[in-house]
This record gives structure tokens, sequence and C-alpha cells, in this order.
């Protein structure tokens, strides 16, 4: 034995005092889990959910789609008024009765025999189908010529409304009766009016 083997013991024997000063080989480290108290979350514990897309606005195409259906139907019931109403016409009238006296065309005037009355129209089967109040004062209008410059009678408008257009000939007159009604023609009543006259 050498003087090195008895002052220095083998390394890791009990007792030796150079053993005890080197350290045993440690146990790898495993990862370290923390354990959140109760009630806490940790941030980085789930994902954050993004938020779910915008639909897309359809406001406008409900609005546009809304609007073409009111415009077709609006468009419908004013092709039913048209069509329902093809079957009628409005018609222009007037009563021109004559008159004497000096008097001068555009003066108000009135005439017995026709102001308050009531003028009708018949049609080819002598069935009223519309009629219109005479007003109480006309205007006095050179009418035949007779008087000039002075008027010769004395002028009421009419206006006569939903007129069945269903006839090619009807009468025009002053109260009730046909006896005295003037012809007129379908176009005539559309274009012309009925313009009733007497007293010529």
């Amino acid at each position: 034995m050498t003087q090195l083997d008895r002052t220095a013991p083998p390394i890791g024997v009990l007792g030796s005092t150079v053993g005890e000063n080197i350290p045993s080989p440690r146990r790898p480290l495993e990862p370290w889990t923390p354990t959140p108290p109760s009630g806490i979350r940790w941030l980085d514990a789930e994902a954050p959910v993004p938020p779910a897309p915008a639909s897309p606005s359809r406001g406008p195409a409900v609005r546009w789609l809304v609007a073409a259906v009111v415009a077709l139907v609006t468009a419908g019931g004013i092709v039913a008024v048209l069509s329902s109403g093809s079957s009628t016409m409005t018609v222009q009238g007037s009563v021109v009765v004559a008159v004497s006296g000096a008097t001068l065309p555009g003066v108000p005037c009135t005439a017995p025999s026709a102001s308050g009355r009531t003028a009708s129209i018949w049609s080819a089967d002598g069935t009223r189908v519309a009629s219109a109040a005479v007003p109480p004062t006309g205007y006095a209008v050179d009418r035949w010529g007779t008087r000039t410059p002075f008027a010769d009678a004395c002028r009421f408008d009419l206006l006569f409304t939903d007129v069945p257009a269903d006839d090619s000939v009807y009468r025009a007159g002053l109260g009730g009766s046909l006896a005295d009604a003037q012809r007129f023609s379908r176009d005539q009543l559309a274009t012309t009016g009925a313009s009733i006259t007497y007293g010529r």
C-alpha cells in the first residue's frame, strides 16, 4: 500500500470526508402543472372563441322586393280600374234655350223652361242611364245668329258621369219623357257631347 492509498479513502465510502462532499445523482425534474384556486380561471386555459361573422344585411334587398311587389299590385289595381271603367264614359252636355231681349253674349241669364230641371240620357231601349241637374243660371250666347250682336239663347253646361258605353244610339233631353229627346250616337257623346237645344 502506498502513501496515497492510506490518506485518500475510496470515493463514496460512508464516513469518508471526501465522499460526503460529493452529491448523489438527482432524479430528472418533471413538468410542473399548477392547479388554479377555486373560482379562478387561467387566461390561457382555453383558446378565445372568435366572434361569429356578421350575416350580410338583407335590409335593402327586402325593401326593393317589397317595393316591387307594391308596384305590381298598384299596377294591377290601375289596370283593373281602367278595365272596369272602359264600359262607361263621361259626357259633356249642354242645354241651349232660345231667349229674347237685348242681352249681350256672356251675360248671366235664366230660362224658366230649363233652369233647375233635370236633363237625362236614355239608352237605345229607352232606359234612363244617366242624369244631371240643370244649373239655375246659365250664360247668354249667340247660338243661331238671329239677333247679332245680341244673344239669342241661354246656355247651361252639364256633366253626365258613368254613362254606359254599350249602345250605339242614345237620346238626351229634359225631364223624364222621351217625347222631345234628341238622338245622339255613341261617338257624338264621346267626342262632342250632348248639346240639347230648345226653341229653334
